[in-house]
């Protein structure tokens, strides 16, 4: 029996917010399809099923990370401008266990992050008992919204392929939690440079989110010219810290955004989605909660105010633009989340003033939230299913796909374009799950996630729209043309394409009229596309012109109206305009019968023979600056996106390979890493010798 002073002695606090920790992880551990999950089968749906490529071009080629591939988009950086983090976990654990299984856990982790997240956030906020708990429990909530399912960081959202943007938004709460925390306190200087290293490798998005968050942060607080410098320089070691150490990435991201497809998202603003029925208790109290942290002067939960206002401006005025102005939506709802259980929590200490009945309510409001979010629960266990299960468990893709492949294998490599027919292809496993062809066949082919990191982009969903009478013209901005389908051939010759894959009886009897026929399965038909090349002199000439800021739209207009027989070569400077017209045009010789050889093409390198000196050669792959040349003037852009060099001697070879600004990364970063290290390894022997001085003075 309990004695009355042992009753009081019991931690009931410490034992609800346990209760509360089992209560959300038991309920997501038990949604979760783990026999599917620790089952060897190739995660499908969404784009999580085309990450794949990504996953296993990584796995190829690693420790290597960033490189060139020309798998999609006739080609393109590989990881240059997509976070890297979880495909490189993935790939570590794949020594450990199978490299699929490893990637379904990759995914899970914003999902198992978050409650801690918002805990800490909480937490670190300076807030008490219930207050981080129903935090934690708010998480449960928002991981199980069904209203939106691509924005970030909800189930919905990780399954359709957001699982980086999951992690970092995750990162996020816990580092806004811990710099506020850092600039009272003065300490966790080291530990903030990490967490925003982390976000950064996994989603630049809550990146942008913490960088306009950081200035407020400088107000709270305390108040004096001193505090303000301090917090000022604390600031500028976090964030300059965590660009050196994620400069090997960050710097190349930023430096080449200008040779990367241009996106043009319309704003999308549904008050339903800003206000699901399932979050009704929260946005409640998340009024009650500004109006107490304003009147009580809470300045740390001014921050979580800031940040939802901020998120907010952003996803109500972002329009045609590259971000998706719904992309911080995610923002706006958690901090309300936050600031709700703020307030629930205010409201229920007002109340409540017996640590052992406050324990009691919180516990229950953990029961209650697993009713009701359980209640709110339609169509994510399917959906958990339908990815987990892998490409595997679809009766299409082992009927009709599997044996596709495996003749698509036998045939010499060349570029694959497909018939776009995203409903009839999502029963494969995936509306987009031919994107995977380069790791099922060892073909490239001309689609993938990673759209904006190839400037081919936009041409390819032209070639797509032509030949295809349901396009998905992912790429906004754009006047895409009607289906054509002979002019789409020849674009796809003007791209080196070598084989078609034709899905409905339109496109298969017009393929059967333009194209070689080479096979047919149950659904598609395997096409050859005759005078395709990788390599093709320019016979007619070439204009000049400008690269301006929006030379892409005039590239545009020339491949979808122009004459395709007189490209456009792009200059960047004067210099460049000048050298070509003065060095390289007057030695143009007489057009021979052409001689093209290839004698080695890899992904990083391209060697071919020509007898035509000083001509210009057509190179099919897309443009970007860290490709050299020897034994040729350029490489130039060429329209569309192309490259074109003028070959002085008989033998020529390009190569990709880091140029001056992947080193100055590697370096900048490789020297952060030392010096972090240095530090930590210093403050480790301080703390050892002031931990022996201090039990020596004991001792004696």
């Amino acid at each position: 029996m309990i004695k009355n002073n042992q009753f009081k002695n019991i931690k009931w606090q410490t034992i609800a917010t346990i209760v509360i920790f089992i209560i959300i992880y038991v309920f997501i551990i038990k949604i979760l399809p783990w026999n599917l999950i620790f089952k060897d089968t190739m995660v499908a749906g969404g784009d999580t099923g085309a990450h794949n490529y990504t996953l296993y071009h990584l796995k190829s080629i690693f420790p290597t990370i960033k490189t060139w591939t020309n798998d999609w988009y006739a080609g393109f950086p590989f990881l240059y401008f997509y976070p890297p983090l979880m495909f490189i976990l993935s790939v570590i654990w794949s020594y450990l266990i199978p490299l699929n299984i490893a990637f379904k856990l990759a995914t899970l982790l914003g999902t198992f992050l978050l409650p801690i997240a918002l805990y800490w956030c909480l937490k670190n906020c300076n807030q008490k008992f219930p207050i981080p708990e129903i935090g934690a429990l708010g998480a449960l909530f928002y991981i199980f919204v069904e209203t939106f399912s691509i924005y970030g960081a909800n189930l919905p959202s990780t399954l359709a392929g957001e699982f980086s943007y999951s992690f970092s938004f995750a990162i996020f709460f816990i580092f806004l939690g811990f710099i506020i925390r850092g600039l009272n306190e003065k300490k966790f200087l080291i530990l903030n440079i990490l967490l925003l290293t982390l976000m950064v490798l996994s989603h630049p998005l809550p990146v942008i989110v913490a960088v306009l968050t950081a200035p407020f942060l400088m107000f709270i607080g305390q108040h004096n010219k001193e505090e303000y410098k301090y917090k000022f320089w604390y600031l500028v070691k976090v964030f300059g810290g965590a660009f050196c150490l994620t400069a090997w990435w960050s710097l190349p991201f930023l430096a080449f955004r200008s040779y990367t497809s241009i996106m043009h998202w319309t704003k999308i603003i549904k008050l339903e989605e800003i206000f699901p029925n399932s979050l009704i208790v929260f946005w409640i109290f998340a009024g009650l909660g500004i109006i107490y942290a304003i009147t009580h002067k809470e300045k740390q939960i001014w921050a979580l105010i800031w940040t939802g206002g901020v998120s907010f401006l952003l996803y109500y005025f972002i329009n045609n633009s590259s971000i998706l102005n719904a992309r911080f939506l995610p923002f706006v709802i958690v901090s309300y989340i936050l600031l709700g259980a703020y307030g629930l929590g205010k409201t229920l200490k007002l109340i409540v003033d017996k640590k052992f009945l406050l324990s009691i309510i919180v516990i229950l409001l953990g029961i209650g939230s697993w009713i009701m979010v359980k209640q709110n629960i339609s169509f994510i266990p399917d959906w958990l299913k339908w990815n987990y299960e892998g490409f595997e468990a679809k009766i299409p893709f082992q009927t009709e796909a599997i044996a596709m492949f495996q003749y698509l294998k036998t045939l010499p490599k060349g570029g694959i374009m497909w018939e776009c027919k995203n409903e009839e292809y999502d029963t494969y496993g995936t509306p987009i799950f031919l994107e995977n062809l380069p790791i099922w066949t060892n073909h490239p082919t001309y689609e993938g996630l990673l759209i904006e990191s190839s400037l081919s982009g936009p041409f390819h969903f032209v070639n797509q729209a032509e030949v295809s009478k349901w396009p998905s013209s992912a790429i906004a901005g754009f006047d895409y043309p009607v289906f054509d389908f002979e002019k789409g051939i020849k674009h796809l010759q003007m791209f080196g394409a070598k084989y078609f894959l034709a899905y409905t009886s339109d496109a298969k009897n017009l393929a059967d009229q333009y194209l070689i026929k080479l096979n047919q399965f149950e659904h598609f038909g395997v096409y050859e596309i005759p005078n395709s090349k990788t390599i093709e002199l320019i016979k007619d000439g070439f204009t000049l012109q400008y690269k301006h800021k929006k030379w892409v739209y005039d590239s545009f207009d020339w491949y979808t109206k122009g004459d395709l027989n007189i490209p456009i070569l792009f200059y960047k400077n004067i210099k460049e305009k000048n050298f070509i017209e003065q060095q390289i045009i007057p030695k143009i010789q007489p057009l021979q019968e052409e001689n093209i050889q290839i004698i080695k093409q890899t992904d990083t390198q391209l060697q071919f023979t020509t007898n035509n000196l000083y001509r210009p050669h057509i190179i099919k792959i897309s443009y970007f600056p860290d490709w050299t040349v020897k034994g040729a003037y350029g490489p130039y852009l060429i329209s569309p996106s192309f490259m074109v060099v003028f070959p002085y001697q008989n033998n020529v070879t390009l190569e990709f390979k880091a140029g001056i600004i992947d080193w100055t990364g590697y370096i900048l970063s490789l020297t952060s890493f030392v010096f972090l290290c240095i530090i930590v390894i210093n403050k480790h022997k301080r703390l050892n010798k002031n931990f022996i001085n201090k039990n020596n003075n004991e001792t004696f």
